[in-house]
């Protein structure tokens, strides 16, 4: 039965129909017995609030709004996941907020989650009249009956109702009183249905921010010193979840001899059930989510077990599809509704995720399914195919790259890329998983997909400056075309690993990476690799400022190199920055000039461009490089390594001083330098002397 404090007053007069007739404010507020002088007390039956309540400020003061005096029923509806403190929030509000209802306040636990069944309208309308007064013998036996009764009862009466943990709208609606009163619910549903048809004001509540959620554990752990760094392990531990939060900081205070460090440490290798209190399963993590997952439907279910099979950061319609081998349109359905339960949380267009909490239990229970292994592969054989689609499209002329890591897919499942667009976005919302992806292939024994996913999703990271995820990626991608025995691939995922060392400026190692895919290239006969290795070491030699030990790389890579192709560009482009580097301008521009032709329409023109830019540069031609850096610019398409960015606006800024538009040159500078010092480039260093050297000039 629902939780409420029951009172009892005289309701003479009430006649037979009662549950229709009866007039606003005629149902007199007296004790059963009493004289008609002896008022029954007030009831105020909010149960007892935890301590150490924190933050929420922004969502107290939404909840304060609904405190105004036009005679209307005020209604909010609070919603959220499961643990996230819903009831703890509103019962902190309704403390404060009750003295501006004389009437009373009414509280009932609407069990829409929890041990046994949902109390129904009917059940908590007949303990909430005689809450308000209405001998039980008066209470109507049909629920329309009551209702009209409660309504009645409390037309002219200003009280606070906390309807708590409901199940949805319809549980809801029979419960809604008419007069000037407020009530307040929570619901892991998103009652979006109340806030369109009866006006109530939806009051999302987010995980705890980082701050509140440190609050939170000092407030629980009282006077007990730790150490901060401890504490946000803690945090992060407990995924910011208020109820993960309270159990885990309560276990530490009530054990003088564990410490947070050690609690950390058992929640790392048994999360769920180091965050539950012996003997009180209320008060468990795992319980709690079992009271909302044991109420989804079986597919919607199913899907949000098979999520727990990748650590995927975001799931998106087709991935959903893949996972339950439905329609995409199905799949769309079943996400919304895991939404609307607050097990999962949208983040952008037909894409969701979950906090670490939720995602591992749902992950203990992807355990119990006999199909796991075969989801796991299907969806990791979707993702590598697209992956490498997505490749192709993008840079066609590479098509054979990954021709021994092919893998197959179900057609009824394929995403069409028609524009370069769709294809970066499409990159851009599934490669935020692709660290988990790669390291579950390589844990699962699927060599050929690992070293095809390793091999793009590593050049993508590092384009995004996340050098030390890249290169573990990569680095799994060599170890899998090494146990497939595929010299090839372990020579062209060795091509991008020697190029992620490069932007984490271990040059050295960059080095012994290309020699090593070299020698690969030699062993094989295949002069495409080897053109390939010599122009990045080459490459690695012009960064370097060798300028003469790079020529004999690249002229040897030139010689190797299909005419036409972009290796054959990018050889000349960098045998253009040897020349430049040594001084010879004319040859550094003949070589750009020739990377140029070579590129044609395609995007990557902007590095012959800037190479030109350089040449011109040194020929102390530089309203020339101006142009021919801002025509690189224009060429920019936003998807580039931000440091091939930072280098033209080095260029730029140089011809720029020398051109007499120093404002200009210092703004490209200070650009550029925000870039490499993000980065941890080996340029910054240099160029923050020589931009602090031109203040000091332009000041001096």
């Amino acid at each position: 039965m629902p939780h409420v404090t029951l009172g009892r007053v005289n309701t003479n007069d009430l006649g037979e129909n009662h549950g229709t007739a009866v007039q606003a404010g005629y149902v007199r507020h007296l004790s059963v017995g009493a004289a008609a002088t002896d008022p029954t007390p007030v009831p105020r039956q909010l149960p007892f609030a935890s301590p150490g309540f924190t933050g929420r400020t922004e969502h107290l003061a939404t909840l304060d709004r609904l405190l105004t005096d036009d005679g209307s029923t005020a209604l909010a509806a609070v919603v959220g996941t499961a643990g996230v403190g819903k009831t703890s929030l509103v019962i902190r509000w309704a403390r404060q907020a009750q003295r501006h209802f004389p009437d009373g306040t009414l509280y009932v636990n609407l069990h829409g989650y929890g041990p046994g069944a949902p109390a129904t309208p009917g059940e908590v309308l007949a303990d909430l009249l005689t809450a308000l007064g209405v001998q039980p013998e008066r209470v109507p036996p049909r629920q329309d009956a009551r209702a009209a009764l409660y309504r009645s009862v409390l037309a002219d009466r200003r009280v606070l109702i906390v309807l708590d943990n409901a199940n949805g709208a319809e549980q809801l609606r029979p419960l809604l009183p008419s007069g000037p009163g407020c009530v307040v619910v929570t619901s892991r549903s998103d009652l979006k249905g109340l806030e369109i048809a009866e006006g109530a004001r939806r009051v999302p509540l987010p995980l705890l921010t980082a701050e509140e959620a440190v609050e939170l554990v000092h407030a629980v752990l009282g006077p007990r010193l730790v150490e901060p760094g401890a504490v946000t392990a803690l945090v992060d531990a407990c995924a910011r979840l208020p109820l993960a939060l309270r159990i885990a900081a309560g276990r530490i205070a009530a054990n003088p001899h564990l410490t947070v460090a050690e609690l950390v440490g058992e929640l790392r290798s048994e999360r769920l059930e180091a965050l539950s209190v012996p003997d009180d399963d209320h008060n468990a993590v795992r319980t709690v989510f079992d009271w909302s997952y044991r109420r989804l439907p079986p597919e919607q279910a199913r899907l949000f077990r098979r999520i727990g099979l990748i650590p995927a950061l975001t799931i998106g319609v087709h991935m959903a599809a893949v996972l339950c081998e439905v329609e995409p349109h199905v799949a769309r359905r079943l996400l919304a509704a895991l939404a609307a339960q607050h097990l999962l949380e949208p983040v952008g267009k037909d894409r969701y995720t979950c906090h670490d909490l939720l995602r591992a239990y749902a992950a203990d229970l992807a355990e119990q399914d006999d199909d796991r292994e075969q989801t796991l592969h299907r969806l990791l054989e979707w993702v590598a195919h697209h992956a490498r689609k997505a490749f192709v499209t993008l840079f066609p002329d590479r098509a054979d790259m990954h021709a021994g890591a092919r893998v197959a897919t179900s057609t009824a499942l394929e995403v069409d890329f028609g524009t370069p667009e769709e294809v970066w976005a499409w990159v851009e919302a599934e490669f935020a998983n692709a660290v988990a992806f790669v390291r579950t292939a390589a844990r699962h024994d699927l060599p050929g997909i690992t070293m095809l996913l390793a091999d793009i999703a590593s050049s993508q990271l590092g384009l995004m400056g996340r050098f030390d995820e890249a290169l573990e990626v990569c680095r799994l991608g060599v170890l899998a075309a090494r146990d497939l025995g595929d010299r090839r691939g372990e020579g062209l995922v060795g091509q991008t690993l020697g190029q992620l060392y490069c932007g984490a400026n271990e040059w050295q190692r960059a080095i012994e990476v290309f020699q090593a895919n070299l020698e690969v290239a030699h062993e094989l006969d295949d002069p495409w690799l080897a053109a390939e290795a010599l122009s990045h070491l080459g490459w690695v030699h012009v960064e370097l400022g060798q300028y003469a030990a790079a020529r004999p790389y690249l002229e040897r890579a030139v010689a190797l190199s299909p005419d036409g192709t972009r290796v054959r560009s990018f050889a000349e482009f960098c045998l253009s920055g040897a020349h430049a580097g040594l001084g010879d301008h004319e040859q550094a521009l003949r070589h750009a000039q020739r990377s140029l032709e070579l590129l044609g329409d395609d995007p990557f023109q902007r590095y012959a461009l800037h190479a030109m830019a350089r040449a011109k540069q040194v020929a102390g031609e530089h309203a020339d490089a101006v142009e021919l850096c801002e025509r690189a610019m224009e060429n920019e398409d936003g998807h580039d390594n931000p440091r091939n960015h930072a280098l033209l606006l080095d260029t730029l800024g140089e011809s720029l001083r020398h051109t007499g538009d120093r404002p200009r040159a210092l703004a490209c500078w200070r650009e550029a330098l925000a870039i490499f010092e993000e980065r941890g480039d080996h340029r910054a260093p240099d160029l923050r002397e020589r931009l602090a050297a031109e203040v000091s000039g332009s000041a001096g």
